[in-house]
């Protein structure tokens, strides 16, 4: 459409961008299915794995701003992709199964170093691909989170009481990196999302694929 930088392409943008969240949110997830679990391998002490889950939403929230301008400076592609192992990282440590190691793993891989190396770049660049159906684009990727909740819940409720919450974990951090990495991958741009320049392209790495 003349006057826009909408093209087809940019909703297989936004549609990427919606799956990576739903992948990347539901790393935290594990925490709050399998809290009695984890309560009963800590003694019974529930407040452990609750505030774990709080800490990877507050320290998503707090690296938003932070992300966002490294995401400038060295692309989106190399941010989103960093966050993926990081939430990966968050994963495996927690895992271990100490509290230092679940809050760590949750407070400061999963939400700080991960899931906020993902979620506000991938906000910003959205938004770039878009002009007239910018809110739309934006609130699609936004339900990201709720479907994190509402696809991974029960499956992680199967996989807990079948292999356990630990190597739930072990297994969702190479799903997640094997997903989100070359997701971000294809779709991302090395360095210059496309809104900078008032054109819409799809990247090279897309084209040429």
């Amino acid at each position: 459409m003349p006057g826009t930088v909408e093209t087809p392409y940019s909703w297989v943008v936004a549609v990427t961008a919606l799956g990576i969240l739903a992948v990347s949110f539901g790393a935290p997830t594990i925490t709050v299915v399998a809290l009695k679990p984890i309560a009963a391998d800590l003694g019974g002490v529930r407040s452990a794995p609750a505030l774990c889950y709080a800490l990877a939403w507050l320290g998503s929230a707090a690296g938003g701003i932070a992300m966002g301008q490294i995401a400038e400076r060295l692309g989106v592609r190399w941010t989103v992709m960093c966050g993926a192992l990081m939430v990966a990282a968050g994963l495996l440590l927690s895992s271990l199964g100490k509290p230092i190691d679940l809050y760590l793993g949750h407070g400061l891989f999963m939400g700080l170093l991960g899931n906020s190396g993902i979620n506000a770049p991938l906000y910003v660049y959205v938004s770039r691909w878009f002009d007239r159906r910018r809110g739309s684009a934006l609130g699609l990727i936004a339900s990201g989170q709720a479907l994190a909740g509402m696809v991974w819940a029960p499956v992680f409720g199967y996989a807990v009481e079948w292999i356990g919450w630990q190597h739930t974990m072990q297994l969702y951090a190479v799903f997640a990196a094997a997903v989100i990495a070359p997701a971000a991958f294809l779709v991302c741009p090395g360095r210059r999302p496309p809104g900078q320049s008032g054109e819409s392209r799809a990247p090279a790495s897309w084209s040429s694929a």
